[in-house]
């Protein structure tokens, strides 16, 4: 028996969520079971099992792996989430694998996204193209 007559069964653990406010800055690594919320600014690796979300002021520099990642402020770095949400303020930059995309309408993702277990390629490269096929195609497009 433990203390106060509890048992000493080990307790069922819970998980919590770590909040970064608006006007704090940390550098550094998290690694957690649960699930972050950042509305300040993160320079670093994040590692989560559950979900990060970038608040609208949020700013994350680094990399973030979790299950899944919402963002609704600013993340330029590498991820690797099972499903990620642009919202319509979120603004992402980098290199990304996932396993489901949702970009809203104003969401913006510049830089290189590959779906996780993809056997797409692209046979653009492939292509012989002239200098004359090029011009002529632009102009059609503008």
């Amino acid at each position: 028996m433990g203390i106060f007559g509890k048992s000493n069964k080990k307790s069922t653990e819970q998980t919590g969520t770590t909040v970064i406010s608006s006007g704090t800055t940390i550098k550094g690594m998290i690694d957690t079971k649960g699930s972050i919320f950042i509305d300040g600014r993160f320079e670093g690796i994040i590692v989560a099992s559950e979900d990060v979300t970038i608040g609208k002021n949020g700013e994350v520099l680094g990399e973030i792996r979790a299950n899944t990642m919402t963002v609704n402020g600013l993340i330029d770095g590498l991820f690797d989430v099972e499903k990620v949400n642009i919202l319509g303020s979120g603004r992402v930059i980098g290199k990304m694998q996932y396993d489901n995309l949702v970009i809203e309408k104003d969401g913006i993702f510049e830089g290189e996204g590959k779906k996780k277990n993809s056997t797409m390629l692209s046979q653009y490269n492939k292509l012989e193209v002239t200098k004359t096929e090029q011009i002529e195609s632009k102009n059609e497009i503008n």
